[in-house]
C-alpha cells in the first residue's frame, strides 16, 4: 500500500486500486501521448454550436517523440475537466481506467506508463501548477492551460514539485485538495482525534468503530465500482465482499485475456480475489498465481513488482516450482540486494530510500525473518543466497523508519507529511510483528496510529494531507492500515497472510459446518475459544452471552432501531447482577438488551455462562431482524412445547431456512453447538446482505 500520491498522477496505490498498483512505487499515472497528430477538428464548440469559452491544450512527450499536440485552441463545455478535454480532443488516443477521483491515465497515443523506465509516466500542468487531484476532478475555466507532460522522473525532470506534495499530484488516482479548490473528493475539514483514547488504552475496541464505519462506506458502493484494493480491505476486514464484485472483476481479467504488462496489476487481483474468497490460481479461466511467477517484466515498475509478488504468493501458500522464472528465493534475494546502507528500501537500485517503499519491503519480507516462510503458507524452506540476511533487514528497516518518524508520530514523503506513508508503515511493522504503539514509534507530539487518525475528516473518510479534504486513496491505505492493526492486537493472521485458520481441533468440526466455522472466524463473528493453540470448541453448546455477542456484531446498525414487543421505543436501563463492566461480553449483553433484543432469566439474572436453547435462539435472532412468522404457518409436532410469543420467530427462522427443525419437531428447549451457531450466522450474514 504505498503513498498513494504521487507526481505523476498518483499512480498506484496500495489500496488494490483499480487498474493500478501502488503508490509512492509506481507512482506514475501515466497518460502516454506519443506522436498525436491533433485532429482536424482540435477545436471544440458546445453542443449548440457556441463556444462557451476556450482552453488551450498541448502534449509533450519524451525527448524522441516530442511534442505530440502543439497548443489548440479547444472549446469548453459544461464540466469539462483536464481529463475530459484531452479525451475529446484526441478521440481512440487515451488509455485510462477508474472513474472521477480514481481515475488513471496510462498511456497516450503509444507512449505508457514505465516505458522508459519505473519513474516515467504522464502528469498534467494547468496554468502553470501541478494540480493535486485526478484530472477527471480538475473542473477548468475559460483561459487555462491544460499541458500533459511525459515524465522520466517522476516530474523532477519537468519541473514538476516532489512526489507526494499535495499540489502535483498530475492526473491522479484519487481525489486529492488542490490549492484551487476544485473538484474536491470530501467535505474537507479534518475531525482530528475526537478525544479517542490513545492506542495503548484498548487498542483494538476503539479502532473497531472506525473500521466498521469505513466497511459501510464501501459497501454502499455498487461492486463495479470497487478498486480491488477496496474489496481486499472489505474482505481483510471481516465484512464480506459482495459477490457481484468476483463477477466483474472476471470479467475484466477476460478481457485482457489473463495478460497483464504490469505485473502489479496481477498482483493485487491475486490478492482481491483471495481476500474475496476466490481462486487465483483458476479465475475466470486463467492461473493468475502462475502469471505472477513466470510475469517477464517483474522489474518494470522497480521495487513494486518483487514485492508484491511475494506478497500475492505468500497470500495462500501458492506453490512455486523450482522452474519459475521467478522463485521465491530470487524475489527476497533481489529484494535484500536492494536495501541500502542507511537501512531503507529505494524504487530502484542506487537511489535514495523513503519510508513508502522501506515499510512495503518490511511486510513482503517478514515472513522470510528466519529463512524460510511460515508454515501455515505452505512454502517450506526458502534458502537465502550469499551472507545477506532477512532478519537483519527486516530490523535495519525498522531502525530507519524509527529514525525518520516525525515528531508529531507521523511520516513524510520526500517533504511533504501524508497520511498515506503512515498507513503503509502501520501495515509493514504489523506485518514484522512490531507494535505501531510501542516505544521505537512513539514519539513527543504521539504516537504513529494517533498520527494517522488525525488525518480522519468529518464524514468519516481520510484526508492525504493534513487539514485536507476526504481522498479515496487516502481513505483505503487507512482502513488497510487499521485493520492491519487490528489483527495484530487480536492474534488474527497478517493482513496479507489469508492462508485459512487451522484449529487444534479442526478435526473436531463436522464436514457441513466447517467452511461456516471458518467464514464466521475469518469474519469475526465468533472467536477462537483458546489462542495457544487456537481452538474452536465445535461441539460445545454457544452460550447466552456468546450468541448475544455474535448478534451484536452481525446486526450492526440495526440494534439502533430493533425493538422487542411492548417496547414502544422507550429507553431504559438495564441491569444484571451477573453481568459486569469487567466481563468481555457485558458491552454486547448490554446493547442487545437495551435494543430490546435479548431479555434476562430473571429480573436481575441473564446467565451468560448458560448454552443458550434453540427457542431463545430464534427469539433474540427475530427481534434483532425484524423477522416475525404466522402463528400457525409450520405444524411442529412439538408446538406444545413452544411458547405461544416464541412461535412466531420459530417460524420466521425456519422459513427463511436460518434455523431448520428436524423430523417436523423443532426442539425448542434443545441447544445449539458453536459449529451449528457458525452456521446460522453465515446464513443470517447471506440474509441481511440479500435485503
Amino acid at each position: 500500500m504505498p503513498n498513494a500520491r504521487s507526481l505523476l498522477q498518483r499512480a498506484l496505490s496500495p489500496s488494490l486500486r483499480k487498474h493500478r498498483a501502488w503508490p509512492l512505487t509506481l507512482l506514475l499515472i501515466v497518460a502516454m501521448v506519443a506522436c498525436l497528430a491533433a485532429p482536424a477538428a482540435a477545436a471544440v464548440v458546445a453542443d449548440n454550436g457556441t463556444a462557451a469559452g476556450t482552453v488551450t491544450l498541448s502534449v509533450i512527450g519524451d525527448v524522441k517523440r516530442g511534442t505530440l499536440l502543439h497548443a489548440t485552441q479547444v472549446g469548453l463545455q459544461d464540466g469539462d475537466t483536464a481529463y475530459s478535454v484531452l479525451e475529446r480532443t484526441l478521440p481512440g488516443k487515451v488509455k485510462s481506467s477508474g472513474s472521477g477521483e480514481t481515475l488513471y491515465v496510462s498511456g497516450i497515443d503509444g507512449l505508457s506508463e514505465l516505458d522508459l523506465g519505473p519513474k516515467s509516466g504522464w502528469m498534467y500542468e494547468v496554468s502553470g501548477a501541478y494540480p493535486a487531484r485526478s484530472a477527471s476532478m480538475y473542473r477548468l475555466k475559460p483561459g487555462d492551460a491544460v499541458v500533459w507532460r511525459y515524465t522520466l522522473d517522476l516530474g523532477a525532470d519537468v519541473g514538476a514539485p516532489n512526489p507526494g506534495a499535495g499540489g502535483n499530484a498530475a492526473g491522479g488516482a484519487s481525489g486529492g485538495t488542490g490549492a484551487s479548490g476544485n473538484g474536491s473528493a470530501g467535505d474537507g475539514g479534518n475531525a482530528g482525534n475526537g478525544g479517542r483514547p490513545s492506542v495503548g488504552e484498548g487498542a483494538s475496541a476503539v479502532y473497531d468503530a472506525d473500521i466498521a464505519a469505513l466497511r459501510k462506506l464501501l459497501l454502499a458502493k455498487p461492486a463495479a465500482e470497487l478498486s480491488e484494493w477496496e474489496a481486499f480491505a472489505l474482505g481483510r476486514s471481516g465484512g464480506g465482499v459482495p459477490d457481484a464484485y468476483l463477477a466483474e472483476l472476471a470479467a475484466q481479467v477476460k478481457a485482457a485475456s489473463g495478460a497483464y504488462r504490469k505485473a502489479t496489476d496481477l498482483e493485487r487481483i491475486v490478492l482481491a480475489v483471495r481476500a474475496a474468497g476466490g481462486d487465483p490460481r483458476a479465475f475466470a479461466g486463467y492461473d493468475l498465481v502462475a502469471a505472477v511467477y513466470n510475469h517477464a517484466k517483474l522489474t518494470l515498475q522497480g521495487a513494486n513488482g518483487p514485492i508484491f509478488a511475494l506478497l500475492a504468493l505468500d497470500s495462500g501458500g501458492y506453490d512455486v516450482p523450482a522452474s519459475a522464472l521467478w522463485t521465491r528465493a530470487k524475489l527476497v534475494d533481489w529484494l535484500l540486494a536492494l536495501q541500502n546502507a542507511d537501512g531503507s528500501f529505494p524504487l530502484a537500485a542506487g537511489e535514495a530510500g523513503n519510508a513508502d517503499i522501506t515499510a512495503m519491503a518490511l511486510a513482503a519480507l517478514a515472513p522470510y525473518a528466519n529463512g524460510a516462510e511460515d508454515a501455515d503458507a505452505g512454502a517450506g524452506a526458502v534458502p537465502i543466497s550469499g551472507s545477506r540476511s532477512a532478519a537483519t533487514a527486516i530490523d535495519r528497516a525498522i531502525a530507519y523508519l524509527s529514525s525518520v518518524q516525525l515528531p508529531d508520530g507521523g511520516f513524510k514523503l520526500e517533504r511533504d507529511e501524508n497520511s498515506e506513508t503512515a498507513a503503509q508503515v502501520v501495515i509493514g511493522l504489523t506485518a514484522a510483528g512490531r507494535d505501531p504503539a510501542g516505544a521505537a514509534f512513539l514519539k513527543a507530539g504521539g504516537s504513529l496510529l494517533d498520527a494517522l487518525l488525525a488525518y480522519r475528516t468529518a464524514d468519516g473518510r481520510f484526508a492525504h494531507a493534513p487539514g485536507g479534504a476526504s481522498d479515496a486513496i487516502a481513505t483505503e491505505q487507512a482502513m488497510l492500515a487499521l485493520v492491519a492493526y487490528d489483527r495484530y492486537t487480536t492474534g488474527a493472521s497478517g493482513l496479507y497472510r489469508i492462508a485459512a485458520e487451522r484449529f487444534a481441533d479442526e478435526r473436531q468440526i463436522a464436514g457441513w459446518a466447517s467452511d461456516a466455522v471458518h467464514q464466521a472466524y475469518a469474519a469475526k463473528l465468533l472467536s477462537g475459544t483458546s489462542a495457544s493453540p487456537l481452538r474452536f470448541e465445535p461441539k460445545r453448546g454457544i452460550t447466552r452471552a456468546e450468541f448475544a455477542a455474535l448478534l451484536v456484531r452481525l446486526a450492526g446498525d440495526r440494534l439502533d432501531t430493533a425493538q422487542s414487543p411492548g417496547n414502544d421505543g422507550a429507553t431504559f436501563e438495564v441491569s444484571f447482577a451477573d453481568v459486569q463492566p469487567s466481563d468481555w461480553y457485558y458491552g454486547a449483553v448490554m446493547r442487545a438488551a437495551r435494543a430490546g433484543i435479548v431479555n434476562g432469566v430473571s429480573a436481575a439474572a441473564f446467565k451468560p455462562g448458560d448454552p443458550i436453547t434453540r427457542e431463545q435462539m430464534a427469539v433474540m435472532i427475530g427481534r434483532a431482524f425484524g423477522l416475525t412468522g404466522s402463528r400457525s404457518g409450520t405444524a411442529w409436532r412439538d408446538a406444545s412445547s413452544i411458547r405461544a410469543a416464541a412461535l412466531p420467530y420459530v417460524n420466521a427462522v425456519a422459513e427463511k431456512g436460518i434455523l431448520l427443525g428436524a423430523a417436523g419437531a423443532f426442539d425448542p428447549s434443545g441447544t445449539v453447538s458453536r459449529e451449528m451457531a457458525a452456521v446460522t450466522a453465515v446464513r443470517l450474514k447471506h440474509l441481511d446482505l440479500a435485503s
